[in-house]
């Protein structure tokens, strides 16, 4: 067996503790960093506390396994969820869940083992890792989807070395809800392959969505492979307090029970008795945190709405943080880490760096909502400013492509990758005749994709373009489905590849909804000579941001109006700017707000009831404007009503 490695070479302190220490050293900082509810532990458990140290109860060390008292409450809490755990053998009291997700790796791995690990993920498993002597197998989840898992990426990512499958749900730091069936697939995984799983749940309290929560320690031919873990820390707001749980079959628990005990002999038992108090009288608590935490969550997306043309955001269904993705129009969007740090100077808000939470976290930052209001409505107006004045500062040099493909300074050859790129793109939508559905806007273009993607796939197969690849050289990358050649081998091999998708390449979806990147004067007719967009969806185009020229904006987009027929054209009716580019608009495809209310939305012959979230302008006004583009393309009122509901 070989030996654990000497932890000092190349062991790190977590970025998001290390952005703390950072921000505790400016004055009037506002961190949006660390994941620290701001309620206080309530009263209740307090005094419960209160009186056990009054009585001498927490003056000696518990038994490592914990106090039984506190294993039959948990227990008797899993029973609720469906969940049958022998309190004696089977659970184990942690010093919070970090510790317990620690014991867990290195009673399952062996130094060398490879762990899978989704990428965007939570930050401190690298540590746990570490210690373990594991090598991290990071997969990408699925961004455009909501950061769900992509089932045959973790497939392929599975060798002979694999030994152990490592994840939260809810996801931190994207707020993603894993469903019941890509649950039951990664466990399908796990049980062909041998793998253990240890899934990490202290978010499992924070669902915003009607969504049940599904756990793989309800798969029963999965038992002996399940290793769950939670926290006391986020649903009671008692972070200080470090107390969690593992639970797991008998002779798992054994193995975890060793590495547990030689760590920390065994949790607080102060914080054990707190937690006792919470499983009893905690429940009015954590339904008033959920409550004020959905609160938070809608206001920020409402405040990401506004600078969604510097940051494009995804609704976090859970949790308390946001993952938003920074565009390539903010300079240092390529490099997070220096990004964090500058808006931690020049703005005094602590953000986490992307790339703190695995590779496919570059260009993104998390945010957690879980401030107090004033603090959070403080921290998105110093953020408003700071993006603003950085805006402005780039506006004299040339904005840098959502996609580019060749170095700035080298334009002949990037020219020539342009008209290339044009060019293999008419070639292919030549032979593929798909129906263009163009989104067009400075406001919520993205959420406009999204949303017009996922209802008009219940009727026409559909593909959007990922990310915002929207400028002449994203455009036809999003056409042909190709991402954007980094690597040296990748831009060699290019060429090849581009030739082979336009003279060879078969398009599966009927319809391709794209992006329309318009700001700059000739950014229209550039985009039409690659593809004129059948029908054009148009969000708002007035901006808070006065370092966009919406002069030019709405003269590109006036280009773009009068390239698609007029009844073709759905429309923000909400914006003045777009109420005078075009009196001849037709008015049956107006978007209003007042389309959507009273959980429902209006089409144009009827009103459909709506179960879906759509929080802020952009997501309501997005979704009437799918429901009457689905209308229009005949898609069934009983499929609309369907994916509404």
């Amino acid at each position: 067996m070989l030996a654990r490695p000497p932890q000092a070479q190349g062991f790190e302190l977590s970025p998001i503790k290390a952005m703390e220490l950072a921000a505790s050293k400016i004055p009037g900082v506002i961190s949006l960093a660390q994941g620290i509810p701001s309620f206080k532990t309530p009263e209740v458990i307090k005094r419960f506390v209160h009186e056990k140290i009054d009585q001498g109860l927490c003056d000696k060390y518990s038994l490592t396994l914990g106090l039984a008292e506190l294993r039959e409450e948990i227990a008797l809490s899993l029973q609720k969820e469906n969940l049958r755990y022998d309190p004696e053998s089977e659970i184990i009291v942690t010093a919070g869940s970090i510790e317990g997700i620690t014991a867990s790796v290195l009673a399952s791995t062996e130094p060398g083992d490879e762990v899978i690990v989704p990428s965007p993920t939570y930050a401190s498993y690298r540590g746990s890792l570490a210690i373990g002597g594991c090598v991290t197998r990071y997969v990408e989840l699925d961004e455009d989807n909501n950061f769900d898992f992509h089932v045959e990426r973790v497939r392929e990512a599975i060798t002979r070395r694999t030994k152990a499958i490592l994840y939260c749900s809810p996801n931190n730091p994207t707020g993603t809800l894993y469903s019941e069936a890509k649950t039951r697939a990664i466990i399908d995984l796990a049980i062909k392959n041998d793998l253990t799983v240890i899934i990490d749940e202290v978010y499992k309290d924070f669902y915003y969505t009607a969504d049940k929560h599904f756990t793989p320690a309800l798969i029963p031919e999965a038992r002996d492979r399940v290793i769950r873990v939670c926290s006391f820390s986020k649903a009671f707001a008692m972070t200080g307090w470090r107390v969690g749980f593992v639970h797991a079959d008998a002779a798992r628990i054994r193995k975890i029970l060793k590495f547990h005990d030689a760590m920390v002999t065994c949790a607080p038992v102060v914080s054990q008795y707190a937690a006792i108090a919470a499983l009893r009288f905690g429940d009015p608590f954590l339904a008033e945190f959920k409550q004020e935490f959905k609160r938070r969550r809608d206001y920020a997306i409402s405040m990401l709405d506004q600078l969604s043309h510097v940051l494009d955001y995804q609704l976090p269904r859970a949790t308390y943080f946001v993952f938003p993705r920074i565009k390539d129009i903010v300079p240092l969007a390529k490099d997070s880490h220096k990004l964090a740090y500058d808006i931690l100077e020049k703005a005094r808000v602590a953000v986490v760096p992307g790339t703190a939470f695995g590779p496919s976290g570059e260009s993104h930052i998390r945010m957690t909502y879980g401030k107090e209001m004033e603090d959070l409505q403080e921290a998105f107006h110093r953020l408003q400013d700071y993006f603003t004045g950085i805006r402005s500062k780039a506006s004299s040099t040339p904005a840098a492509n959502a996609t580019p493909a060749a170095p700035a300074a080298d334009k002949p050859l990037r020219a020539c990758a342009k008209k290339a790129l044009a060019l293999a793109s008419r070639i292919y939508l030549r032979r593929n005749h798909s129906l263009i559905v163009g989104i067009a806007g400075t406001r919520g273009k993205t959420v406009f994709k999204r949303t017009i993607t996922e209802l008009l796939r219940e009727h026409f197969p559909t593909r959007a373009n990922f990310l915002s690849y929207n400028t002449d050289i994203g455009l036809p990358l999003a056409i042909l489905n190709l991402d954007n050649p980094r690597t040296a081998m990748q831009k060699a091999i290019f060429p090849l590849r581009l030739a082979a998708k336009a003279l060879f390449g078969r398009e599966r979806e009927k319809v391709l909804v794209l992006e329309y990147g318009v700001g700059s004067p000739g950014d229209a007719k550039a985009l039409l000579r690659i593809a004129r967009p059948t029908w054009l969806v148009v969000s708002d185009i007035a901006s808070p941001d006065p370092s966009i020229n919406t002069d030019a904006m709405r003269s590109e987009i006036a280009e773009l109006i009068k390239a698609t027929p007029m009844k073709k054209v759905i429309w923000c009716a909400e914006d003045p700017l777009i109420l005078d580019l075009e009196p001849t608009l037709d008015e049956a495809n107006s978007v209003r707000l007042f389309d959507i209310e009273k959980a429902s939305v209006a089409g144009a012959t009827r009103r459909y009831p709506l179960a879906q979230e759509a929080v802020g302008r952009s997501a309501q006004l997005a979704i009437v404007a799918a429901v009457k583009l689905a209308e229009r393309l005949s898609v069934p009122e009983a499929q609309i009503a369907k994916h509404l509901g």
